[in-house]
C-alpha cells in the first residue's frame, strides 16, 4: 500500500502512522528549534491536585535549585552515562538500594489459592464450609468430586502452568481485584523477575514521557535503572532502554499501572512506531493497599502510604503533579537545577513501591 509516496510494509506501520498523524494535531506543548522548550498547554499547578502551600513551597524550590546548578552539567552532577541505542541516545542513571524485601513462599502461595473451594464455580461460602466437613479441603481434592471434578481440573492444570495472567482472571472473575490471593499469586515468581516501574510524563497523555525509572532485585537489594530524557527527540531511545529489562518471565509490579504506567507507554510505542510487549503478569499496589490499610489512613497516595507505613517524610521533594513544569524549565534554560528532584522522586518511588510491595507480603502472607 502507498500512501503520500511512502511504502508501509505492515499494518503496524500504517497504524502507527496514523495513530501519528492524530496525535500531532493535538496541540499540547511546542518545542521550540534551538532550546527544545515546553511552553504551551499547561494548567495552572494549584488546580492539579496540590494545595497553595505546596505549590509555594515547590515554586521555592524550584528558584534555590536554579541557582544551585547554574552552569553546571549534569554529568558532573548525577552519575550516569549517555546510553547509545539504534534510535537515538538518552542518559542512563544506575542506583543501588538495600530493600529486606519478604515475598511470598511458591508453596505456601499455591496453598493458599487451593485452599479456597469458592474458586470453583457453583462454590458459595455455605457450600464450601459442607465440602470441607466431608474431607474436600483443598481444590485438588476436589478432583474426585463427581460434580467439580471437571472444574477442579482446569483450575489445577492453569495452576500447574503457573500460568499468571489466567490464574489472575480466573480469581477475578469471582473475586475483586484488590484480593489477597490474587497477591498470592505474585508468590509463584522467582522475586527476580519483578520489575518494579514508574514513570514520569510532561502530564496528560500524548505528552512525552521525560523519565522512565525501574528496579529489580537482587539479593538484598533492588538494582534501579532509569533513564532520562534531556530533550524531547531522546524519548525513543529512553523507550529502548526501558524495554531491554523486559523479558518472557517479567513480572511488573506499579502502583497503578493498569491505568496509567502500561496504557501510557504503549500509547508512546505506538507514537514512535516501536513495538513491546507489555502483557505481562501485573501487580497493582493501589488495589492491595486500599483494602489492606484504607481505614486506617486519610488516603492511599504513595505518599501517604510511606509516611504511615515507612515512616518516611520526603524532604526538598517535587509534587507529582508539578513535574512537567519542573522539566519545562529545565527545558527553557537548559539549567539542570529542576531536573535533581525529578530524578530523586522517580527513585524513592521505586524504593517505596518495593517496601509497600513487602509490607503487603507481611500482612497477607
Amino acid at each position: 500500500m502507498v500512501k503520500d509516496g511512502e511504502n508501509y510494509r505492515t499494518t503496524f506501520d500504517r497504524i502507527g502512522k496514523r495513530w501519528r498523524e492524530s496525535v500531532d494535531k493535538v496541540k499540547e506543548y511546542e518545542v521550540v528549534e534551538g532550546e527544545e522548550g515546553v511552553f504551551e498547554g499547561f494548567t495552572p499547578s494549584f488546580l492539579s491536585g496540590i494545595d497553595y502551600q505546596e505549590y509555594r513551597e515547590a515554586q521555592k524550590l524550584k528558584q534555590e535549585l536554579l541557582e544551585k546548578y547554574k552552569g553546571k552539567k549534569l554529568e558532573d552532577v548525577i552519575e550516569g552515562e549517555e546510553l547509545k541505542t539504534k534510535k537515538g541516545v538518552c542518559y542512563h542513571l544506575k542506583n543501588q538500594e538495600t530493600v529486606s524485601l519478604k515475598t511470598i513462599n511458591p508453596d505456601q502461595a499455591r496453598g493458599k489459592i487451593l485452599a479456597d473451594l469458592k474458586l470453583i464455580y457453583g462454590i458459595g461460602g455455605v457450600t464450601e464450609c459442607i465440602l470441607k466437613e466431608k474431607g474436600y479441603k483443598t481444590i485438588k481434592d476436589l478432583t474426585e468430586h463427581p460434580r467439580f471434578s471437571f472444574e477442579a481440573k482446569r483450575f489445577l492444570k492453569i495452576l500447574n502452568k503457573c500460568d499468571t495472567c489466567q490464574i489472575v482472571d480466573w480469581i477475578g472473575h469471582w473475586f475483586p481485584k484488590s484480593h489477597p490471593l490474587i497477591l498470592y499469586s505474585s508468590g509463584l515468581h522467582n522475586k527476580e523477575d519483578f520489575v518494579i516501574f514508574d514513570i514520569e510524563t510532561m502530564g496528560l497523555f500524548t505528552r512525552p514521557i521525560i523519565l522512565f525509572g525501574l528496579a529489580q532485585i537482587s539479593g538484598g537489594h533492588i538494582l534501579i535503572s532509569q533513564y532520562l530524557v534531556r530533550s524531547i527527540k531522546e524519548e525513543p531511545a529512553a523507550l529502548m532502554g526501558f524495554l531491554s529489562h523486559i523479558n518472557e518471565n517479567s513480572v511488573f509490579i506499579t502502583f497503578n499501572g493498569r491505568v496509567f504506567d502500561v496504557p501510557y507507554i504503549k500509547e508512546r510505542l505506538a507514537y514512535h512506531r516501536m513495538r513491546g510487549d507489555l502483557n505481562k503478569p501485573h501487580f497493582y499496589i493501589l488495589f492491595f493497599s486500599r483494602r489492606a490499610w484504607k481505614k486506617r489512613l486519610p488516603n492511599c497516595r504513595l505518599n501517604t502510604l510511606e509516611k504511615y507505613l515507612l515512616g518516611l517524610k520526603r524532604k526538598d521533594d517535587v509534587p507529582g503533579a508539578l513535574v512537567p513544569e519542573f522539566y519545562e524549565t529545565y527545558m527553557r534554560g537548559k539549567n539542570i537545577g529542576p531536573l535533581i528532584p525529578i530524578i530523586e522522586h522517580n527513585k524513592q518511588d521505586l524504593v517505596t513501591l518495593a517496601n509497600i510491595f513487602s509490607k503487603l507480603n507481611e500482612k497477607w502472607g
